[in-house]
């Protein structure tokens, strides 16, 4: 969506007019954390970060409502990081422009700057359709959090590191039971291989559980 639909779509929400959900899914700015397709897409201070989400029990069919063009949120996580530990208590566009775009059950390549990090939450975009709501009524959740953070050792000078694939339990209200960040070293670095050749060494530094602050 235009910078002028995004301010035209805030107007209209402002005067309670539209659900918080097409001005947060429509206006969700692009992520700084980009999907690296080769090695000599990393820069140098960077590295490429490999792993993986989950999501127990999966999303069935229906539950998100996107509509056809907000389709990139279809069965994925934004993980919103930060080199800096803190709560991340809301759906907000001001968190999302440092976030990783995991695709559920699928094993993610991204790369970010070759530092220590927080993945500080989870959301899943999950209404971005227009809606009229009436004196009173509350709109709808946009987004699903899933709660948990975590930190990150990347060190400087690595080129490749894994988190692990990091399972989110839920239950019928969208409520985190508990987070689990599993070993599937041997499986992610085949595919690693396969995608980027024997040439750099993925090191493995599991995401550690952490507690906001």
């Amino acid at each position: 969506m235009s910078r002028l639909a995004c301010t035209a779509v805030r107007r209209l929400a402002g005067v309670g007019l539209l659900a918080g959900a097409l001005l947060l899914a429509s206006c969700v700015p692009t992520s700084g954390i980009k999907p690296v397709e080769t090695l000599a897409a990393v820069p140098a201070g960077h590295t490429m970060l490999v792993g993986r989400v989950e999501l127990h029990p999966a999303l069935k069919p229906g539950e998100q409502k996107l509509g056809d063009s907000y389709k990139e949120f279809e069965n994925e996580a934004l993980l919103i990081v930060d080199d800096e530990l803190r709560p991340v208590p809301e759906f907000k566009r001001g968190d999302l422009g440092e976030r990783i775009d995991a695709p559920f059950d699928r094993v993610f390549f991204v790369e970010l700057p070759a530092e220590p990090f927080y993945i500080l939450k989870g959301w899943v975009v999950m209404d971005a359709q227009i809606k009229v709501v009436g004196p009173g009524e509350p709109p709808s959740d946009p987004a699903a959090p899933l709660e948990g953070a975590f930190r990150v050792d990347i060190r400087p000078g690595d080129r490749a590191v894994y988190i692990g694939t990091i399972q989110y339990y839920r239950d019928e209200f969208f409520s985190t039971l508990k987070v689990v960040v599993k070993d599937d070293y041997a499986a992610a670095d085949a595919e690693f291989q396969r995608k980027f050749g024997k040439g750099v060494s993925l090191r493995k530094a599991l995401a550690v559980p952490v507690e906001a602050q």
